[in-house]
């Protein structure tokens, strides 16, 4: 399986960290590189909940800098300053994706030709290369977590992994 490089926002590392699969991101790509904006925006939130996942210790995640000038190059948007330093990293780093779960952060880094991966991509990845069971459990558990996901995704995100996606949840 060939890595590629991954920029991430604020919500992957969240989830994903509050899920206890955060290692799911070094084993499907290299480098994981984490914007600084994006590192603040997780300082902030240990705040509120002290298990919420540092990357400034995590030995496979690379703290990056954006420059504002990158940022406010992007076109007009309401984006907050985490997604912002993604898509603009990932602008101008060719070949690598953005980690965005932001509706409206995936669409302005689609319609600017960038890859966009999220937190159900990731997952299922990793039940693709087999580094998961299912990929139900754990979407189960990023909504108890306050992910939130549209039970119309949720079940094509099923049928994706193979693991059904018909009736309720």
């Amino acid at each position: 399986m060939t890595k590629h490089p991954l920029v991430c926002d604020t919500t992957l590392l969240l989830y994903l960290g509050r899920i206890g699969q955060a290692q799911l991101l070094p084993a499907l790509f290299e480098p994981v590189c984490v914007p600084e904006p994006v590192a603040s925006e997780l300082d902030m939130g240990r705040l509120m909940r002290r298990d919420t996942i540092n990357p400034r210790g995590l030995d496979w995640a690379s703290l990056v800098p954006v420059s504002q000038r990158d940022m406010d190059s992007l076109p007009p948007n309401r984006l907050g300053v985490g997604e912002r330093a993604v898509i603009a990293y990932v602008r101008s780093h060719p070949g690598y994706s953005a980690g965005l779960d932001d509706r409206q952060a995936r669409l302005l880094a689609e319609i600017m030709g960038l890859t966009v991966v999220g937190t159900i991509g990731v997952l299922l990845r990793a039940k693709e290369a087999d580094l998961i069971p299912t990929v139900r459990s754990l979407l189960d558990a990023v909504q108890s977590e306050g992910f939130r996901l549209g039970i119309d995704l949720y079940q094509a995100t099923l049928r994706l992994a193979g693991e059904g996606g018909g009736g309720e949840k």
